[in-house]
């Protein structure tokens, strides 16, 4: 307080370190992705600020989604459309299994897509950890020899 006034001291912020999320988003625009399309959360936190970093620069749209299985369908149609690889992100578990179906739409008629989801820390991979999904096993092939996605 200064005359009878309130001032509230704000920390200068530090510059921005890239990390490995930095680089992957760089490296998706550098594949020519200029629109994700996503669902947020506690599991992807790391990859969607990295992504919004990218959005302020003006090399990508972020836009958001209400469902899992329509930010596939979104990326797939605009792959279709343009030719050009669109990107799906979304959370571990469950988030990750609603892109299938869209996902096998994007495979059949060979739309461009990327799909990106988070997935449980390492160190809780097998026990049954909340919202963990054999990732690899969902979207591998299948018995009889089909190709992955």
């Amino acid at each position: 307080m200064r005359d009878g006034e309130i001032f509230i001291g704000v920390v200068e912020e530090t510059p921005h370190e890239d990390t490995v999320t930095d680089v992957m988003a760089k490296t998706m625009v550098n594949w020519g992705v200029k629109h994700v399309f996503r669902l947020v959360g506690h599991s992807n936190l790391g990859l969607a600020d990295a992504l919004r970093r990218r959005e302020e620069a003006g090399e990508l749209e972020f836009i958001g989604i209400r469902h899992e299985g329509a930010a596939a369908f979104a990326a797939s149609a605009y792959g279709k459309l343009t030719g050009r690889p669109a990107a799906c992100l979304t959370i571990a578990g469950p988030g990750a299994t609603n892109l299938l179906t869209g996902l096998w739409d994007a495979k059949v008629d060979r739309s461009p897509v990327l799909a990106l989801t988070g997935q449980v820390n390492t160190q809780v991979l097998g026990p049954g950890a909340f919202q963990e999904v054999d990732l690899a096993g969902a979207f591998g092939p299948s018995r009889r020899g089909a190709r992955p996605f």
